[in-house]
């Protein structure tokens, strides 16, 4: 359905600019035209509508790439690929404790959280904690957990951002869901906002004007009650409505490839453009 509609307004937004296209013609050359629509107006109509068509079947391709002005600071290059293939600058959602275990409770090794400590820290996860452990010392945790078992026993505030180094890469762990007793991470819709500002703020102080990707946050196992599409929208215009952020160089939104069936980027496409106008 949602294809359909973005057919058709794309559809119409063709009609429209060829109407007015044609217009201009007319005023110009209508001594010229004027035999020619008289003498076959259905084939003239026809190749108007069908340019139109081509038009709109175009612009609702399926795409892999897109990039939109979120706003006259702001740049973004959405696409598919390997988050971890990105360089400088990568955004690595955690939780609260920013905890470096892998072992399928605290962390799963299915996550973006398992996955980096995994591929960055693999085998060297105290080089990970003791990295961690200074950037924390920034901030004031919002308690320590003495009854915690296993993991760290200091809880920070969600949107919370502690950057930690691998090589040339860069990454900024975003506390972005709370542990829960049953060893469930979460963080509620009307929080997801406030942690993304949180994320962006300090991204436009500390990034130095070097590229930066982020993931689509919240796509997890993070309890945020949207649809992956809507997840991708909501985070796009996160950004745009924040009329004072300037991120020099833009910013990535790296999709994994096992959601490319759940998002349309050229839906996104069209809804961002079609709003800008």
């Amino acid at each position: 359905m949602r294809i359909l509609s973005n057919f058709v307004r794309s559809l119409l937004i063709a009609i429209g600019s060829l109407s007015g296209f044609v217009t201009i013609l007319w005023a110009f050359f209508s001594s010229s035209l004027s035999p020619l629509a008289n003498k076959c107006p259905w084939s003239l109509l026809s190749f108007l509508l069908t340019l139109a068509v081509i038009y709109a079947l175009y612009a609702n391709r399926c795409k892999n790439k897109i990039e939109l002005n979120l706003s006259d600071k702001v740049k973004a290059k959405i696409f598919f690929g390997d988050l971890f293939e990105s360089k400088e600058i990568i955004v690595i959602p955690v939780n609260e404790y920013f905890d470096t275990t892998v072992d399928e409770k605290i962390i799963s090794s299915y996550t973006i959280h398992g996955k980096f400590v995994q591929k960055f820290f693999g085998g060297n996860e105290a080089e990970l904690k003791k990295q961690i452990k200074k950037e924390l010392t920034k901030y004031a945790p919002l308690e320590t957990n003495s009854g915690r078992l296993h993991g760290n026993k200091k809880k920070y505030p969600l949107g919370t951002v502690c950057e930690v180094k691998n090589g040339n890469k860069i990454f900024y762990l975003l506390a972005l869901t709370r542990f829960k007793t049953n060893h469930r991470a979460e963080v509620k819709n009307s929080e997801y906002l406030r942690v993304l500002c949180d994320l962006f703020s300090y991204v436009e102080q500390n990034s130095q004007g070097k590229n930066v990707s982020i993931p689509l946050i919240g796509a997890g196992h993070s309890g945020v009650i949207l649809s992956k599409q809507k997840l991708l929208e909501f985070l796009l215009f996160s950004i745009a409505l924040k009329d004072d952020l300037t991120l020099i160089n833009g910013v990535n939104i790296v999709l994994h490839e096992s959601i490319k069936k759940d998002i349309d980027l050229s839906s996104t496409e069209i809804l961002f453009k079609t709003i800008g106008r």
